[in-house]
């Protein structure tokens, strides 16, 4: 599977310089043991730019304050998953939650959470007779979504924590986060939840298959609206580059996700015209914001005194993404075959050209 010298030449190739490791790939970033690991071999091997985000689960509290002790700097964020997704820390009881809010508030963190709610997702399980890819978004139902994303905010509003809603996937939780947000808490949508709605599963099967799923084109157009509006910080690829035999097997076996740092900045740009979105607004979203918001220094402008992480983009040529030539060992994605009107000419990490 994707290791770090293939995800930073894919991150190279779809021109990001910087990448967060999520703590549900290998080794779970949620003990000092497994964080010097993971850190060693992307100290090794990562061309780009890094940040490891740790994994709670209400458990171990002390393994985080270790490695916040003796590697802060190498830190992103804290990863809370309220469901299973590739993934089998799941927090369930809410007082682990505020724990874990409370931790982070103590060490000026902020605490990334997949918001869909477990004991939901269950209920509509048990619902659903058929388990099939056109029925995913069923399975995985928007209220569990939306039920996820209350019980986070309610939480670090209680709390007074730094909270970053992931991969925001249906209108209901954008009105929310208009009505609901403050300044700590942000809210990240996808290249697919923009871009794709659950009929391209007709098409593209298992390889569309992620969590949250693919919504609806009223979803979709309700998520652009937050970009407009401001409801939206962050736009994240959500790389998942699950092996293709993986996503080939059946729906149950198959597991949710799929290669995204190719893709994101060509497919972005090229729908933020259509939407008469500026690609200075792409560009805070992509790049500033979130370098504001993990603490990330003298990256996310280009201004004298910052790094030169820098994307070279041409509007005027055309850009095939071809799963088949992905840096990524994932050779499959859903915007396979897709033509974006702009080309990612040339990505610069911290000076060095490639």
């Amino acid at each position: 599977k994707e290791d770090w010298q293939t995800a930073s030449l894919a991150a190279i190739n779809g021109g990001v310089a910087t990448i967060f490791d999520m703590p549900n790939t290998l080794p779970p970033t949620n003990s000092l043991e497994n964080f010097e690991l993971k850190l060693k071999e992307a100290k090794e091997n990562s061309l780009v730019d890094f940040r490891l985000h740790l994994g709670a689960n209400g458990h171990n509290k002390e393994e985080l304050n270790s490695i916040l002790k003796h590697y802060r700097q190498y830190v992103g964020g804290i990863k809370v998953f309220l469901a299973g997704s590739s993934s089998n820390e799941i927090v369930q009881n809410p007082q682990h939650l505020t724990d874990i809010f409370e931790f982070a508030a103590q060490h000026d963190l902020v605490v990334l959470v997949h918001s869909e709610l477990q004991s939901c997702l269950q209920k509509w399980q048990q619902q659903i007779g058929e388990q099939s890819i056109l029925n995913h978004s069923y399975i995985r139902n928007r209220e569990c979504a939306l039920a996820g994303t209350k019980l986070a905010v309610e939480t670090a509003k209680k709390v007074g924590n730094k909270l970053y809603i992931c991969h925001v996937s249906t209108k209901e939780e954008i009105e929310y986060l208009r009505k609901y947000k403050t300044d700590y808490i942000y809210c990240e949508v996808t290249p697919h939840h923009l871009c794709l709605d659950e009929e391209i599963l007709r098409l593209v099967g298992n390889f569309g298959k992620v969590n949250p799923p693919l919504r609806t084109t009223e979803d979709t157009r309700a998520l652009w609206q937050g970009i407009k509006d401001g409801t939206v910080d962050v736009i994240g690829s959500d790389h998942a580059p699950h092996h293709l035999e993986e996503k080939i097997q059946s729906y149950r076996k198959a597991p949710s996700g799929f290669p995204g740092l190719e893709t994101t900045l060509p497919v972005i740009l090229d729908k933020a015209s259509e939407c008469d979105i500026s690609c200075s607004t792409i560009q805070k979203l992509t790049s500033q914001k979130v370098a504001e918001i993990f603490q990330l220094k003298k990256v996310g402008k280009l201004e004298i005194g910052y790094k030169a992480n820098i994307v070279i983009v041409d509007i005027n040529q055309t850009q095939p993404l071809i799963a088949a030539f992905f840096q990524s060992k994932a050779k499959y994605s859903p915007f396979d075959g897709y033509v974006s009107k702009v080309k990612i000419e040339k990505t610069i990490v911290e000076g060095k050209v490639y």
